[in-house]
């Protein structure tokens, strides 16, 4: 089962959906035109939907994504790569930047956040990279649901 990806453009979608469950995951998006290609390397795997980068990077272990609709592209991934829940790391990486997110405390962010997240949240994570800071919320049930819901429609064991 592969644990990290790189994405190719017209995926972006799917990457943030890869990072939400923990995989290290490269997107296309995030850098220059045409600098891409040369950062991935052996150890990743590499998702496409274009006939041509799937056939021109024989060197690199790649997946061809043939949905267009980001949860069917989830669905597909999951079957194509064998990832399991047990696999998944959820809200552990940062959904912009893809670097680990690490728990500070809430001294830290007092000032980064809503009043009403300060007064009602305990917990907070922070990006050292780019200082987003997240928090569990109902996005942050909502995700797992759907993350859920998605393994059990794969009548994959589910383990609570």
């Amino acid at each position: 089962m592969p644990t990290s990806f790189a994405v190719e453009r017209t995926l972006g979608r799917l990457g943030k959906w890869l990072r939400l469950m923990g995989f290290d995951t490269l997107s296309e998006i995030d850098y220059p035109r045409g600098t891409f290609m040369q950062r991935i390397g052996s150890e990743r795997t590499f998702l496409t939907r274009t006939h041509q980068l799937k056939r021109g990077h024989g060197a690199l272990k790649t997946i061809f994504i043939q949905s267009d609709h980001g949860r069917d592209q989830v669905v597909e991934l999951i079957r194509k790569a064998a990832i399991r829940l047990e696999d998944l790391r959820p809200f552990s990486r940062c959904i912009i930047c893809n670097d680990p997110i690490v728990f500070v405390s809430k001294d830290d962010v007092q000032r980064l956040v809503p009043d009403y997240v300060l007064d009602t949240q305990t917990r907070f994570r922070q990006c050292p990279k780019c200082g987003r800071v997240y928090w569990k919320g109902s996005h942050t049930e909502r995700g797992l649901k759907r993350i859920i819901e998605i393994f059990n429609e794969l009548s994959l064991k589910v383990s609570s």
